[in-house]
């Protein structure tokens, strides 16, 4: 038989518990609110004095911090707004301030006395302006036609006061706290919005970290969602009901609780779908709301979950009923352990590379590892894709050991187009947030109108991104007036943000046809558009020329029409297209700039630079130059047909060591700061061919064919030219077909050692190509990793393209 439990049992038991501190509970609470918007503050010692009485002046302060103006206090003042207010005394910039706003008035012999108390229907008064009312509400009987608009709004709700009466702090912060809480004249936004706050009504705060691990450290769950929290939060709040207050809809403020019974018990047993709490059985309805961890059931449902240990709470309202109850996990529930606490950067294969008190540290997860996510166990294998930049892991360990980790989604806001200087105002960042461009560390001031910005305030990082693509505007998908993608010069982009949307749809200025330039963001989807860089007459763009050509092409009114284009890549890496009046044929190969008038391009060669001399990757200097920290460098080459061209994207570090003569450098240019921060580079490295090993040879003098394996493709090759078969070749592809081949050099002698970086033959060391590829010869050839070569019985010989001085590097690795 179940134990019933009557209403008066529960109340008497709990009421007498609880009834005692709830209103000093709600009196804290208001104060905290109160501190927390700057309204009222207590003393050095944290005493809000809460029964001095409070003068004209220091409520003219309060009521102007609880209102719209509040951010019109001048410093500095050097005006006295009233003959007994000078400029040098405290209140006179508040007073100036509430004056011109309109909230508060001076006596007709011009004085304030700010030194008077503050009386009820004085303050009423001023709190009716600070919601927006006028004379014109209160009608001609003062002060009554103020004091009776101000109880029908509830402003004066548990205040006892009278007309005439001098108010005291107690008085005040119940008067300000109400009228946090009221609706501004004409308006469904209660006043507490000009903080950019809300006020949340009953709202429950179901779990913490410490009741679900899912539930990340900083943070809260309740029936209105997850928010932030600080240090300072009470963790008694958890499982009460009452008045929450949020900041911009996620950071906690404050929370005021009802009067509320609460009972706790023990599960000690499980029958079926009733729970037995401290040994006995309770009336309670099957579709009772109970929360477990971060998710809603009812009592039936969570009965089914609950274990021998659990904790269970029961709440009820204030007619003596049941509202809801909590199901929390006993001593061995994995929110009780202590976990660490980390944000994700990036991720590699078998590790998280996150960000912690400031610097990089890495964790090293098995796919097999339990991953926790929202409440549901799984493992990190099957949740690690869903996982980004800014997300917060927790870990436990286990004798060092990970044991298990939970992942949360983090708050990347972005992504935001650079327009201005002031970008920084786009995000709630301070003196202490990070500021990263493509990778690298750099002050707020190097990020550049166009960059493509994020901001994770778990990071406490704004992330920069300068990756651009130009070409023709040929195509939007589904429709253009809702593009999900877009087709620039044959290849498809996402689209990721609302400015990169509205410019590309049919509510923006960019046709089909237009040349463009769009802005990428983090993962390569299009962030932006470039404004005013492109399609202007000062708009220009300097690149090496790889193709040129005519084709067809779409316009805005869907007819095909033919033109000349010209294909480049900048610096970067990035290439673009853009179409011309003329052919430009002559150009291949070469550094031209392209400039913009009317959407017009025109193409000229850019002149050489005579920079020179050698290459420091440690110093990251040439000679006499400073290479800047986000340089960026290519490296050319064009056959000797001049129809084929390839380029390499590399680093200071590749060239360290090399001596740089003016006639290898194309293009140079140079940062405000004088630093090289573009490179385009002629023929320094041999990264730009392909490589492979030649399979087989056929033909007879003057007709041969090449079977060539080029990185585990086969390709065919006619030439006169007579190679020794099965050994490595350099390569020069156009558009995937072999155009030119030339034999590698072997070293002479077999390697000794063999290690990922660098092989051994003689006495001497030789770096390895960072994409050497190793073939095994037994008859037949056949590509291997460098792995097998280094622990295999092989007799090993090397192939280089040219000396390690000259910009050379082991290509190819035949292991026998």
């Amino acid at each position: 038989m179940k134990k019933f439990i009557t209403v008066l049992l529960i109340l008497s038991a709990l009421i007498m518990a609880h009834t005692a501190s709830a209103s000093w509970d709600n009196e804290e609470d208001i104060l905290n609110l109160l501190s927390a918007l700057n309204i009222m503050q207590g003393d050095g010692d944290g005493n809000y004095r809460l029964d001095d009485e409070v003068s004209r002046a220091e409520f003219t302060k309060v009521a102007v911090a609880a209102s719209s103006y509040k951010n019109t206090v001048a410093s500095g003042l050097k005006i006295s707004p009233f003959n007994d207010v000078p400029y040098t005394h405290w209140s006179a910039p508040y007073v100036k301030a509430g004056v011109s706003a309109g909230l508060v008035q001076g006596y007709i012999d011009a004085t304030f006395q700010p030194d008077d108390t503050v009386l009820y229907e004085e303050a009423v008064t001023i709190l009716l302006r600070v919601l927006g009312y006028t004379d014109e509400d209160f009608g001609v009987s003062w002060p009554y036609g103020q004091t009776g608009l101000a109880e029908n709004l509830e402003l004066t709700k548990n205040v006892d006061a009278y007309i005439g009466e001098n108010l005291t702090r107690r008085q005040v912060a119940n008067l300000v706290y109400n009228a946090l809480n009221t609706k501004i004249k004409n308006s469904q936004q209660k006043l507490i919005s000009v903080f950019d706050c809300e006020v949340i009504e009953g709202v429950t705060i179901i779990a913490s970290n410490k009741e679900d691990s899912s539930v990340g450290m900083d943070k809260i769950y309740t029936s209105g969602g997850m928010v932030e929290v600080d240090d300072d939060f009470n963790f008694d709040y958890v499982g009460r009901r009452g008045d929450m207050v949020v900041k911009n809809g996620e950071d906690f403020v404050s929370f005021t609780p009802r009067e509320q019974a609460v009972q706790e018990y023990t599960v000690t047993n499980i029958i079926g779908s009733d729970l037995i709490l401290d040994g006995d059985v309770f009336d309670i309805n099957s579709n009772t709301t109970t929360y477990y961890k971060s998710q809603t059931f009812t009592y039936e449902t969570a009965a089914a979950k609950a274990s021998k240990g659990d904790t269970f709470k029961i709440y009820l309202n204030s007619n003596g009923s049941i509202d809801y109850a909590i199901l929390i996990d006993g001593g061995s529930s994995i929110a009780n352990k202590k976990l660490e606490r980390y944000v994700i950067y990036s991720q590699l294969s078998d590790a998280i590379v996150c960000y912690k008190n400031g610097v990089f540290t890495q964790l090293d997860v098995k796919d097999s590892t339990v991953c926790y996510r929202e409440s549901i166990q799984s493992t990190y294998g099957v949740v690690k894709n869903e996982m980004s930049m800014g997300d917060v892991v927790y870990v436990k360990r286990n004798s060092g050991d990970i044991d298990y980790i939970s992942y949360e989604k983090g708050s990347m806001e972005g992504p935001v187009k650079v327009t201005s200087s002031s970008w920084i105002n786009s995000f709630d960042t301070n003196s202490s947030t990070a500021v990263m461009r493509d990778g690298n560390k750099v002050q707020s001031s190097e990020i550049q109108i166009n960059d493509i910005i994020y901001y994770s305030s778990e990071l406490n990082m704004v992330l920069a991104y300068t990756n651009k693509v130009t070409g023709i505007y040929e195509n939007a998908s589904p429709s253009k007036d809702a593009p999900v993608t877009v087709s620039v010069s044959g290849k498809e982009y996402r689209i990721e943000g609302v400015d990169a949307f509205n410019a590309l749809s049919s509510s923006g200025s960019v046709r089909y046809g237009d040349t463009v330039t769009l802005l990428l963001g983090r993962n390569g989807e299009v962030a932006g558009v470039a404004s005013s860089s492109v399609n202007t007459s000062s708009g220009s763009a300097v690149g090496y020329v790889t193709e040129t050509g005519k084709k067809n092409f779409t316009n805005s009114k869907g007819n095909t029409y033919s033109s000349y284009y010209i294909r480049l890549v900048t610096a970067d890496g990035s290439e673009n297209e853009y179409t011309v009046s003329n052919d430009c044929s002559r150009f291949m190969g070469k550094v031209c700039r392209i400039s913009f008038s009317n959407g017009s391009a025109t193409v000229k060669e850019q002149g050489k630079s005579t920079i020179s001399g050698l290459v420091d990757g440690s110093a990251y200097t040439i000679g006499k130059y400073k290479i800047a920290d986000n340089v960026k460098i290519i490296d050319t080459l064009i056959s000797d047909l001049y129809d084929a061209v390839s380029y390499k994207v590399i680093y200071p570090q590749r060239l360290d060591g090399l001596n740089i003569n003016s006639d290898s450098v194309l293009y140079c240019a140079k940062n405000s700061a004088g630093e090289i921060s573009e490179l385009i580079l002629k023929k320094v490295t041999g990264d730009m061919y392909a490589y492979g090993a030649i399979l087989s040879r056929s033909g007879s003098p003057g007709s041969y064919t090449y079977n060539i394996d080029i990185d585990g493709q086969q390709q065919f090759y006619t030439t006169s030219a007579a190679m020794p078969s099965k050994i490595g070749c350099k390569i020069i592809m156009n558009n995937g077909v072999v155009e030119q081949m030339n034999e590698l050099k072997e070293y002479g002698g077999t390697i000794s050692r063999l290690t990922d970086t660098y092989a051994v033959i003689g006495n001497k060391q030789y770096k390895l190509s960072d994409r050497v590829l190793v073939y095994r010869k037994t008859g037949t050839v056949m590509r291997i990793p460098l792995e097998e070569a280094q622990n295999g019985n092989y007799k090993l010989k090397a192939y280089y393209d040219r000396t390690e001085s000259e910009g050379g590097r082991i290509r190819i690795i035949i292991a026998e």
